[in-house]
């Protein structure tokens, strides 16, 4: 198993590479350290890095779950999330990745159809227990 940093990932789990993740930001470098930080716990993990690129990708292949940041130029999380609920209702997890904490924030994006919103401020390594929550569970996360 490959580390990052001085921190090892979680352990690796079987039933995670059955599970197919979309990492959604403009942040190109965010989403290549998720895609290398989720693959090292043992998911099967894709990027895109707006909107428009990963609804294409959800045309294709649907992933179980998309962690998706809420503001993105062009066309938002929100916007995102609201065609992927209109496209492939309940299919797709969601995941909502934000740096804007506010309740009416997080209220939007439960509304537009997120399962679950995510602060930026979640220390990058902690991401793939926070998305395997979701993936095995409906319980909300506290």
């Amino acid at each position: 198993m490959r580390t990052i940093g001085a921190r090892k990932g979680p352990a690796y789990n079987a039933d995670m590479a059955q599970k197919k993740i979309l990492v959604v930001d403009d942040n190109n470098s965010f989403v290549e350290l998720c895609i290398l930080i989720l693959e090292t716990t043992g998911f099967d993990v894709k990027g895109a890095f707006s909107g428009p690129q990963a609804l294409a990708m959800l045309r294709e292949e649907l992933p179980d779950l998309m962690l998706l940041d809420l503001m993105m130029p062009g066309m938002s999380g929100i916007e995102v999330c609201q065609q992927v609920r209109a496209e492939h209702d309940g299919a797709v997890r969601i995941v909502m990745y934000t740096a804007d904490g506010r309740e009416a924030t997080h209220e939007r994006s439960l509304a537009a159809g997120a399962d679950g919103v995510l602060s930026k401020d979640v220390p990058i390594y902690d991401i793939p227990s926070r998305l395997a929550h979701y993936l095995y569970t409906t319980a909300p996360l506290g």
